[in-house]
């Protein structure tokens, strides 16, 4: 059930155009992230989820009623969406206890305090119920953030970069059980991270954002798969991009053999026919094989796991990456590498 609909969405500060026709809907309990870099319009759209600016054109539903639009506002503390930042927001005055019962003032005595106990055995803080923010650690606070957050029962959470001040196994420890937590209660998430891996690693469909504009929206697996341009590629994770035009027959010329110009174009029509191309192909889908094209390590970097190289084919292509490899080389090495040819990416230029 798609139960938040955002629809034509514009929005501008002093005529400068931030974003621009934005179209998605979220479903009920679907985990979507938007990812792109600073500046894209990825914490816009959160202010205009939660209520905190105004669309400059177009309107966003919840629930089938209209909650923003040039000319509609609802206040934010009516819209029962939460909303959880990287930024310390616990009260640093309040203990634990009080900081979860913040959201639920409104609730019967008896009835509050039955839901903070529930909510502390949930989140593992009962032991820390009497503790003050300064008092915990980082993990510890953002456990006491969720909960915060999740007691007040929010159709749409809002999380913008929430594990973005965690060291790196933390936040996957703090990610994977926030995320757990989310699926169990059936919570719609909107998820804002410059965490690539992250996106693909928690999320139901991600959303491409540059420039204000969405360049793609799909699910994890086909963003990865089938980019629909190569910013997207080049956002998703290392590549290695090399020109290359198309022959009378709609062929395209690579070291590793000649590929048709498919997916991103006919080769049945003439605008094809010597065109140029860029050809993405990643570095984990290189690899060494005793068939293959000629090459030279020129550097290599031990990963811990495996290793990276750089390989020199000729003067015609750029350095190629090469990464993880188990196989050990030294500089100089002449060696051979492959690809399997439908794996090459291909993009018009």
């Amino acid at each position: 059930m798609n139960f938040l609909n955002i629809k034509d969405l514009k929005f501008n500060i002093k005529n400068k155009k931030i974003l621009e026709n934005i179209n998605f809907h979220l479903e009920k309990g679907e985990i979507l992230s938007i990812i792109g870099p600073s500046g894209a319009g990825k914490s816009s759209i959160l202010k205009l989820l939660a209520g905190l600016s105004q669309p400059t054109y177009g309107n966003i539903t919840l629930s089938n009623k209209i909650i923003s639009s040039q000319n509609i506002l609802l206040p934010t503390g009516d819209r029962n969406i939460g909303l959880m930042f990287q930024e310390e927001v616990l009260f640093p005055h309040l203990s634990v206890y009080k900081n979860i019962a913040f959201g639920i003032e409104h609730l019967k005595t008896s009835n509050k305090e039955n839901l903070i106990k529930k909510y502390l055995t949930k989140f593992g803080l009962l032991n820390l119920e009497k503790s003050f923010p300064e008092e915990l650690s980082s993990g510890e606070k953002q456990r006491v953030s969720l909960a915060r957050i999740l007691i007040t029962k929010p159709k749409v959470l809002l999380m913008d970069e929430p594990f973005s001040n965690l060291d790196k196994n933390l936040r996957i420890e703090i990610c994977d059980y926030t995320i757990k937590i989310l699926k169990e209660k059936n919570i719609s998430v909107i998820f804002v991270t410059h965490d690539i891996n992250e996106a693909l690693r928690v999320s139901d469909r991600i959303i491409i954002l540059k420039n204000g504009k969405i360049q793609q929206i799909d699910t994890p697996e086909n963003i990865y798969s089938y980019p629909k341009n190569k910013y997207i590629a080049s956002l998703i994770g290392d590549i290695n991009i090399f020109k290359a035009q198309s022959n009378n027959e709609g062929l395209i010329d690579t070291p590793f053999g000649k590929i048709k110009c498919k997916k991103y174009m006919t080769n049945k029509t003439k605008r094809v026919l010597r065109c140029n191309h860029f050809c993405v192909i990643r570095p984990s889908d290189l690899f060494f094989s005793k068939i293959g094209v000629d090459a030279e390590i020129i550097s290599k970097h031990f990963l811990g796991s495996s290793w990276e190289y750089k390989v020199f084919i000729n003067e015609g292509f750029p350095i190629f990456k090469l990464h993880p490899s188990k196989e050990k080389f030294c500089i100089n090495d002449k060696i051979k590498v492959n690809v399997e040819l439908k794996n090459i990416l291909i993009f018009e230029e």
